[in-house]
């Protein structure tokens, strides 16, 4: 949904310019040129370029010429590269993604980011993870809906996500050596968007 990210983080000067930062921040390893950008964000070709220019008059991302085609990405160099990272991962990365989508299978009671994206929203330090795991407490109705939003959601990141269900007392009792160590990590807790708890 695209209005819950402004909602989330209403800094930017527009929607548009929220998620054009997201895609280039959170996804270099996936360059993209300016029109293949506003195709995949849905936005004007001339809007997307205006914003491009914006952005990369502030310092914020960089763009290199490849042929005829205008290639986005972050500027390392920005003072501001960590921060804004950060700010995107939270207002914009796959916990937003994962909650619009899990929302609507029955019987979850509360999902968790875990491992390494969990890793890099609490400021730890590292490489883009491959992929996304999800932590779903509950039991879900149809494993076959869970499976379909993990695969919509893998989608709409470009990334792989993988989800472990766990029982709700199972998940409190926390007897396995693995539930204990997820616990003594980062877990991000997602907002589910349209039910859960």
């Amino acid at each position: 949904m695209r209005t819950s990210s402004s909602r989330l983080l209403p800094i930017f000067r527009s929607d548009g310019q929220g998620r054009l930062l997201a895609r280039v921040y959170l996804h270099p390893d996936r360059p993209a040129n300016v029109a293949q950008l506003a195709r995949e964000l849905g936005l004007d070709d001339g809007a997307l370029t205006r914003e491009a220019n914006r952005l990369e008059e502030a310092g914020l991302i960089a763009s290199e010429r490849m042929g005829r085609n205008r290639v986005l990405k972050p500027n390392p160099e920005s003072p501001y590269h960590r921060d804004l990272y950060a700010l995107l991962l939270k207002a914009f990365g796959p916990a937003l993604a994962i909650g619009d989508a899990f929302a609507s299978v029955e019987g979850i009671e509360r999902a968790y980011i875990y491992g390494s994206w969990a890793s890099r929203y609490a400021g730890e330090p590292g490489s883009d993870p491959a992929d996304v795991d999800v932590l779903v407490v509950g039991e879900p109705q149809s494993g076959l809906e869970l499976s379909g939003a993990a695969t919509a959601v893998s989608d709409r990141l470009g990334r792989e996500v993988n989800y472990l269900v766990v029982a709700p007392a199972e998940w409190e009792a926390a007897e396995s050596g693995f539930l204990q160590e997820l616990k003594r990590r980062p877990l991000v807790p997602i907002e589910l968007a349209s039910g859960g708890d």
